[in-house]
């Protein structure tokens, strides 16, 4: 009996089989893993690159943060084109389920102090306006994440622009 349990440990025959069956599982777990998450990082610059243009379009706008101008509403809209399809008008979409509603503006007023010598801090008026735009998506990434049993991550993004005027 001893002898057959001997020949059973060194026999060779099928070590091939046994030895993909371990290693294949973790080979794909790696290849789909790496091209999910080079889609979500892709989808991430497309977003980053879009909020970017749209706060530059509003910061050189003509009458940048004066919510009380009939332009800002029309050049609030246009921005929010511009990140979602890199047109001031309607066009394909950046990333498929990213809309327009999905775009928030805000404006901050800054005090342009001056110092002891005499000069602003900042070169400008008295208030100086930042534009920040800002956009969440939930990412529909390629299902690997949900084959796992993982919440398909959420793309946060942010820019901000100092408000040049027209120029």
């Amino acid at each position: 009996m001893a002898t057959n349990t001997q020949t059973l440990w060194r026999d060779q025959e099928g070590s091939a089989l046994l030895e993909g069956a371990i290693v294949v599982p973790i080979l794909f777990t790696l290849i789909f893993g790496v091209y999910d998450f080079s889609w979500f990082f892709y989808r991430q610059h497309l977003m980053t690159i879009g909020v970017h243009d749209a706060a530059r379009f509003l910061a050189r706008s003509h009458d940048p943060c004066n919510a009380a101008s009939p332009a800002w509403g029309a050049e609030v809209a246009s921005a929010q084109n511009v990140a979602t399809t890199g047109l001031t008008t309607a066009g394909t979409s950046r990333i498929g389920g990213w809309t327009n509603r999905m775009i928030a503006v805000a404006c901050t007023s800054i005090d342009n102090r001056t110092g002891m010598d005499g000069l602003r801090s900042y070169r400008g008026g008295a208030q100086i306006y930042v534009v920040t735009v800002s956009s969440r998506l939930a990412d529909s990434s390629l299902g690997f994440f949900r084959l796992l049993g993982l919440r398909s991550p959420v793309i946060s993004v942010a820019h901000s622009e100092r408000a040049i005027g027209p120029g």
